[in-house]
């Protein structure tokens, strides 16, 4: 986010003519298209201290699209100072786009000098996220009578959108979730009598996901990557939630290994990333070397049964 402080001279903007609400001396516009919004608040004081109260605008039209500005009067978290936001209001007409860039600038007019304190920003925003400064002023500057921000208990805000672009490159948001740790073991029995032609598949569920171990026991023929030798495939899929139909990706950290069953020197592999339904899962087309599979010094396969083991965590939902 960028800002900057700036005074512009009181002549520039206003004339002796009109009464703007909420101020005794008497202006009018010279340039109308300034602001696109000016909010007077009349009786500051009445507001109530406490940090979590906030008080939002109505709504105005700017740019095609509609916004309000809300005001911390004690500050947003942190007490002391004045929080002030612009708010984008999704329409109906733009439901599609998830996401936003804007570029704005938030006024607070001196009514001493004719002057403004206007800070610049630029976010990426979301509908209904408040983007702006924690700290637009102190407020004990804000409340001094010599400063000119709040005279005769009264204030005034206003706003210029700037710009605003809607994103259409693809979006994402995460939702970071409890992380607990699962763990899922495949014995997998008569090894060799499986088909090699085609893949297997273990499906099974952890917390409220459902998840799937894939084997290509000779290796995945249709991978883009070739690679060299002969070697067991395995991957991990993500088959969607239980109880949210919603939550089609989700980020999580995991491992498979292969279970070296006389020595305990087992074959492991970990990685994090984003699982998406419907799509190819994670996992290692040369996860290891049919030549050490099939070694039985190396203990992977005994008794003609082979253990694969998925260890995971799922750190946030992915929308």
């Amino acid at each position: 986010m960028k800002n900057h402080t700036l005074r512009m001279p009181f002549s520039k903007l206003f004339s002796s003519s009109k009464t703007l609400q909420g101020f005794e001396n008497e202006f009018t516009f010279k340039d109308p298209t300034a602001y696109d919004f000016l909010w007077t608040i009349k009786s500051f004081s009445k507001f109530d201290g406490d940090n979590e109260g906030k008080q939002s605008s109505g709504i105005f039209k700017s740019k095609g699209y509609s916004w309000t500005l809300v005001i911390y009067p004690n500050g947003n978290i942190v007490n002391g100072q004045i929080s002030l936001y612009l708010v984008l209001c999704i329409a109906s007409s733009h439901l599609l786009v998830a996401m936003y860039k804007v570029s704005y600038e938030l006024f607070l007019f001196d009514q001493n000098t004719g002057g403004t304190l206007s800070k610049k920003g630029e976010n990426l925003c979301q509908p209904y996220d408040e983007i702006g400064f924690r700290s637009m002023i102190d407020l004990k500057m804000f409340t001094d009578s010599s400063n000119g921000y709040l005279m005769n208990d009264s204030c005034m805000f206003g706003v210029k959108i700037i710009k605003i672009i809607p994103m259409q490159t693809p979006t994402e948001c995460l939702y970071p979730v409890e992380k607990i740790n699962h763990e899922f073991s495949w014995k997998i029995e008569n090894f060799s009598k499986l088909d090699t032609k085609i893949s297997h598949e273990k499906k099974f569920t952890a917390g409220d996901n459902l998840w799937s171990i894939k084997i290509y026991v000779e290796g995945d023929q249709k991978t883009v990557v070739k690679v060299k030798d002969d070697n067991l495939s395995l991957r991990m899929n993500y088959n969607g939630s239980i109880h949210d139909p919603s939550a089609m990706k989700i980020s999580a950290k995991f491992s498979l290994s292969i279970i070296d069953q006389i020595k305990g020197n087992h074959m492991k592999r970990t990685y994090s990333g984003v699982f998406e339904c419907s799509k190819p899962g994670w996992g290692w087309d040369d996860f290891i070397p049919l030549k050490d599979l099939n070694d039985r010094a190396l203990g992977f396969i005994v008794n003609d049964s082979c253990i694969i083991v998925a260890q995971f965590v799922v750190l946030a939902l992915v929308k």
